[in-house]
């Protein structure tokens, strides 16, 4: 029997994969060999799936807080603020972000000559699938769009605007702390972007050898197409063999036509039986996780519920297609279908209303990526 609790007290699919994935990474040598080291992971989860407007929303997000935070220092803690004021504070936080400016116009110049560079080779060598990896292993969309944002949030902040709003609605103050520590934001930030450029002008200079973009395939087979394969064939195993689980727990004794009941997860049987748990299907959404401990609760109660029955019991010498059945038709990463519903049932007895409430609750749903 598989251990769900290894998906936390739910029994999260999603978290038992992701933690079988890092078991697997851990013991098995050559997959640890080619797996990328802790700063390129981090840099990768910076970068990776980043776009122009994620990072200037995050940023967006971060000097509002700030500035709620400055209005209400100024009203009610002024004096516990570091008294920073003067021209020579404001003086230093214009210069730095105008190296900050010039830092990072270079940046996205040097990454722009490089791809076009790598593009040149790529077109000689007909080695497209090759540019796709190093598109990847180089972060060069993530950096990208992390330096126009970076360009675009210094440009605005040269005026200051919410600061500007503040004083004008008599909430500023002539303390320069926020802004100090906003321009500590913008330097963490040219820094982090600094540590892209790094790792991005090494995997391009690698890019020019052969041997390297073999070394770069294998990084990428392994860090990338690996993980997503395993991910996509475990999750489907898990879903499918939930059902058969708890039959077998709650009759260990039937087998073959003699089975009292039959569950299926991830199985649409087109129209059988009747919706149990409607579904409130919306366009783009997919199906991305589900909680197999309620589940399993769900269909435990239900299946003792149908053998206690007097129904169920004169029933249950009858052939396979005749028994109870349960199914929830909707497949993880695919789009449910509203008229399937999250839950079917033919024969035995209907779910009760906490039933259908835990199911309802036990499948997770997200907005669909759209992955290259």
């Amino acid at each position: 029997m598989t251990d769900w609790g290894q998906g936390g007290w739910t029994g999260s699919i999603k978290k038992w994969v992701r933690r079988e994935i890092r078991k697997h990474f851990r013991e098995n040598s050559i997959a640890r060999r080619a797996r990328y080291s802790r700063g390129v992971r981090f840099l990768h989860a910076v970068f990776d799936n980043a776009s122009f407007a994620r990072f200037v929303l995050v940023y967006v997000a971060l000097v509002v807080t700030m500035a709620l935070a400055e209005a209400i220092v100024s009203c009610f803690a002024i004096e516990r603020i570091p008294q920073w004021a003067g021209s020579d504070v404001k003086q230093f936080l214009t210069n730095v972000t105008s190296y900050l400016l010039t830092a990072q116009a270079t940046v996205l110049g040097v990454v722009s000559i490089a791809i076009g560079l790598v593009t040149i080779i790529a077109q000689r060598e007909n080695a497209s699938t090759d540019v796709q990896v190093y598109y990847h292993e180089s972060l060069a969309f993530g950096l990208i769009a992390s330096s126009i944002a970076l360009l675009a949030v210094l440009c605005v902040q040269l005026l200051w605007p919410l600061q500007f709003i503040l004083h004008w609605m008599g909430f500023g103050s002539a303390l320069l702390f926020f802004k100090a520590l906003m321009t500590v934001v913008h330097t963490a930030w040219m820094i982090l972007n600094l540590a892209g450029l790094a790792h991005f002008v090494a995997t391009t200079l690698a890019f020019v050898q052969q041997s390297a973009r073999e070394g770069q395939r294998e990084r990428y087979t392994a860090n990338v197409v690996a993980p997503v394969e395993m991910r996509k064939r475990l999750r489907e195993h898990l879903l499918l063999q939930v059902g058969p689980e708890c039959v077998n727990e709650v009759f260990p004794d039937a087998s073959g036509d003699e089975r009292s009941a039959i569950v299926y997860l991830g199985t649409d049987l087109g129209s059988a039986g009747q919706v149990e748990v409607p579904l409130k299907s919306r366009s783009g959404i997919v199906l991305d996780d589900v909680r197999v401990i309620w589940v399993r609760w769900v269909i435990f109660r239900w299946l003792r519920r149908c053998r206690g029955s007097a129904q169920d019991r004169s029933q249950r010498a009858r052939p396979l297609a005749q028994e109870p059945m349960l199914l929830f038709p909707p497949q993880l990463d695919a789009h449910p279908q509203q008229d399937r519903g999250l839950c079917r049932r033919q024969g035995g007895v209907p779910l009760d209303w906490i039933e259908r409430v835990v199911v309802s609750r036990a499948f997770k749903f997200r907005k669909k990526r759209h992955e290259s």
